[in-house]
């Protein structure tokens, strides 16, 4: 038990060196795909802050969550960045609409039990798949998780030491290019905008 232990450690160390230098790609990608078939699908962005957490937290610790799907919405390209983070302990998508929490269904970014203190791009560039659903509250598959977003059923949150239900959070809402001529309203259904 002891061995299986360390090298689990071991992977979670090399996962979490490669999402701290913008290297990560999730486990299910496998084969060549061409430029066409791994983008140009529905975009979706979350300004992350702690007045949107549930209950909401004071703090100066804000981020930003940029999400692109394939056209085949098999894939899941984002990039996280987060600023005046201290200790910073892991990132994930949760179902939930906002002013409720939810359980996590995609893993961007963790765990790191001590935490990092991160101030700029956090993961850059990481894709995921079906593979990488872990909870199917917002659907089993890409697809149904993009039919969530595009309803304002999701949220991003960033957990750190300090705050471990979430410290700055924010719901997934469309960036107007969904890549298929219907831009499920420009919000995520939620008529928030960055600045309300």
């Amino acid at each position: 038990m002891h061995k299986a232990y360390l090298t689990t450690l071991g992977v979670l160390a090399a996962v979490l060196t490669a999402a701290a230098l913008g290297t990560l790609v999730l486990p299910g990608l496998a084969g060549s795909v061409t430029a066409d078939d791994d983008h140009g699908g529905p975009q979706f962005e979350a300004q992350l802050r702690g007045s949107e957490e549930v209950p909401p937290v004071d703090t100066n610790t804000r981020g930003k969550a940029d999400f692109e799907f394939n056209r085949g919405k098999t894939k899941l390209h984002f990039d996280l960045s987060v600023e005046n983070g201290e200790r910073v302990t892991q990132a994930h998508i949760h179902c939930g609409p906002e002013g409720q929490n939810g359980p996590i269904v995609l893993f961007l970014a963790g765990f790191h039990d001590k935490g990092w203190d991160v101030d700029g791009n956090w993961i850059g560039d990481a894709t995921a798949t079906d593979a990488n659903i872990t909870n199917n509250a917002c659907g089993s598959t890409l697809a149904e998780l993009e039919q969530a977003m595009a309803d304002g059923r999701t949220y991003a949150n960033v957990h750190t030491v300090a705050h471990q239900g979430g410290e700055a959070r924010g719901q997934i809402q469309s960036n107007g290019d969904n890549g298929d001529g219907d831009n499920h309203g420009g919000n995520g259904g939620n008529g928030r905008h960055e600045d309300d």
